[in-house]
């Protein structure tokens, strides 16, 4: 038996009872105590508290129904994810209890919906740039494929195209492995373990990595950091957001006369700043906000290696640590900087 039908054998048991007392009691004043006033007396009473139930029972349903209505009101509110006062939020009733709990799960659903939201957008500008940046790549591989194909190539032709087909390999491993790295960050399948850390030895380590494609280029990296300065990063992710600094300054060293990159720590009140300084020539003020940016390729770009990977990997790194980034023009160059919490 479910709960309606108990209401309602409850109610129609509560009606039996009314009637029979309403005939009885009359009846037996009239019978047994043998007075018609008394009896008539009674039947008014008994008639009297029959209305007042009636009139309360009816009161109740109206009072039920009213509520039944504002609940499918407040549940119309929770679907359609709107806040709307209902119940009164000046009486502390169990209503307005409730009422307040919806509007918090609606502000939740709300929020998370914004969140999907910002990752479906955020997920299909990372499909567009990959297929964007895969293009180039892919389309250098086809064709020089087809060339080398062609058996009436000369032995130069044939290193000429076989070394365009191995810069084409080489910018599609880079452009996957970034792209990998960048995804694994953003959508949280890594966590950054920061921990105390000698921020000397980590710039160092990065100084090691990057130290043979310096010597390559004719590049000078001299540092001048503080020994011992520790800091709040993961030691791993940090290494390569310092190693993604130095490769880019010796990427636009090209054209500089002066060859020298200057590494520097030191510790900056609650923070400990890691700067790259170069020669290249000052990045113009207008572009300095976007070559953050993801895929970002400023006009000194043109003609140079990589995709526009490097800075936005790097301060994805920091802004995860609690650290920020920043580039600031010196002469003839540029100052990068990571800040990391001491």
């Amino acid at each position: 038996m479910n709960r309606k039908e108990s209401y309602r054998n409850r109610i129609e048991i509560i009606a039996v009872l009314c009637v029979l007392i309403t005939l009885m009691g009359p009846l037996y004043f009239i019978y047994h105590i043998k007075s018609n006033m008394a009896g008539c007396i009674m039947g008014a009473v008994c008639l009297f508290f029959d209305g007042m139930i009636w009139l309360v029972h009816r009161t109740d349903e109206r009072y039920i129904r009213e509520i039944v209505t504002e609940l499918s009101e407040l549940l119309d509110t929770l679907l359609e994810l709107e806040e709307r006062e209902i119940f009164s939020d000046i009486q502390d009733t169990m209503l307005s209890k409730l009422q307040s709990n919806v509007t918090k799960l609606i502000r939740r659903m709300r929020h998370q919906n914004e969140m999907s939201r910002r990752e479906q957008e955020r997920m299909k500008g990372i499909i567009s740039d990959l297929s964007h940046q895969l293009k180039t790549p892919l389309a250098n591989l086809k064709m020089y494929c087809r060339f080398l194909q062609n058996d009436d190539l000369s032995e130069k032709q044939y290193k000429d195209y076989l070394n365009a087909l191995c810069l084409s390999v080489d910018r599609l491993n880079f452009l996957s492995e970034n792209m990998i790295k960048i995804s694994r960050l953003e959508t949280g399948l890594i966590n950054l373990k920061c921990r105390r850390n000698c921020v000397d030895e980590t710039v160092l380590e990065a100084v090691k990595d990057i130290y043979s494609k310096a010597c390559r280029e004719g590049c000078e990296i001299i540092y001048q950091g503080e020994k011992g300065v520790m800091a709040e990063y993961d030691a791993s992710w940090t290494r390569e957001a310092v190693f993604n600094l130095l490769d880019n300054a010796i990427k636009y060293s090209d054209h500089s006369l002066d060859k020298k990159i200057l590494l520097n720590v030191r510790k900056l009140g609650i923070f400990v700043e890691i700067s790259v300084e170069d020669r290249n020539g000052s990045i113009p003020e207008k572009e300095q906000s976007n070559i953050f940016k993801r895929f970002y390729r400023g006009e000194r770009s043109s003609g140079r290696e990589g995709v526009g990977i490097g800075l936005y990997l790097t301060r994805e790194i920091v802004l995860r640590e609690g650290g920020y980034v920043r580039v600031k023009a010196v002469e003839n160059g540029n100052r990068f900087s990571i800040f990391l919490r001491y």
